[in-house]
């Protein structure tokens, strides 16, 4: 029984490129089936944060912030450098004022998404990195974000500072700190035992997540206009874009240290697409929420493709 159940986890992990995109298409067309499961979405994310981390350790944690310099470099990516690609290719396609422009802006001004976490753990990238780069993304978030649309668009929003970090403590902060002791407590038992054992978990809740925020896009897909498709297209051009770059910075930064090259790669692709689609709803209309909305699909459908993509370029010659 255990074996099959080990095996139903690494089935999952070699056909993710077919089970993520499934899982937007069954959330974009069956949205009011996945409803009672949004709720639960921030406690899957803990239940997956807190299996990730069953393979981290102290030592890996200190030896991660001894060498902060991969740390602040993607930092400096996410909050700094696209945000000002993306607002000026935007600016030149849209035009200035452009409400779409705005939307994408926002959408490169949030935080990294909790879910680097766990794709970072998926593809044995250096998981305190990971861990600590999301920590810091997201406390300075509540400060570059109004600092970044103020100075770009002109535009002032007040950000939940506390409901941002109490989400991020529920979700990442507390399940990565338990696994983590408990990994050091156990003297290894639970990386060698305990991790393995609940990665099938880890890998049929995925898709499930990836469902239920994709229901978030399913009304706007159905009224679908040419100048929408060409903010999806222009949208998805960013994201691989993002993963691109990450790469690049990774391969700069990793020198050889394949971990680090997955945790630096993730960390750039992926944003909070939840916290962005927030902002919009809140301070926003609907021409700045969609680019926002859209980009829910797309992360984690190329967190996948650029994992494998990550797998065959570190495979041992």
């Amino acid at each position: 029984m255990r074996n099959a159940w080990i095996a139903l986890g690494a089935f999952i992990g070699r056909h993710l490129m077919i089970i993520v995109p499934a899982g937007v298409v069954v959330g974009v067309l069956f949205p009011q089936l996945l409803l009672p499961v949004k709720p639960l979405v921030p406690t899957f994310f803990a239940i997956m944060t807190f299996q990730s981390s069953l393979s981290n350790d102290l030592a890996a944690m200190r030896t991660s912030l001894r060498r902060p310099l991969a740390l602040f470099a993607t930092i400096l990516m996410v909050h700094v450098v696209l945000p000002l690609v993306t607002f000026g290719i935007a600016t030149l396609i849209f035009g200035t004022g452009s409400p779409t422009v705005a939307g994408v802006l926002l959408e490169y001004t949030v935080p990294i998404g909790a879910s680097t976490v766990m794709w970072i753990g998926m593809f044995a990238g250096e998981l305190a990195l990971g861990l600590s780069t999301l920590l810091v993304s997201t406390l300075i978030s509540p400060f570059s974000i109004p600092l970044t649309l103020q100075v770009l668009v002109g535009t002032t929003v007040e950000i939940d500072a506390l409901g941002m970090m109490g989400n991020m403590t529920y979700m990442v902060a507390i399940p990565a700190l338990v696994a983590t002791v408990l990994n050091e407590a156990s003297h290894g038992w639970a990386k060698r035992t305990l991790a393995p054992a609940t990665t099938p978990v880890s890998r049929l809740l995925l898709p499930l997540i990836v469902a239920t925020n994709a229901t978030g896009i399913s009304e706007p897909l159905h009224h679908l206009t040419p100048a929408l498709v060409g903010i999806m297209l222009l949208m998805l051009a960013f994201a691989i874009g993002a993963f691109v770059v990450g790469m690049a910075l990774a391969r700069l930064l990793s020198k050889g240290d394949d971990a680090r090259f997955v945790a630096v790669s993730f960390g750039c692709g992926i944003r909070n697409v939840t916290a962005g689609a927030v902002l919009a709803s809140q301070y926003f209309g609907p021409e700045v929420m969609f680019p926002a909305i859209i980009a829910t699909p797309f992360q984690q459908v190329l967190a996948a493709a650029f994992g494998r993509i990550m797998e065959r370029m570190l495979k041992p010659k």
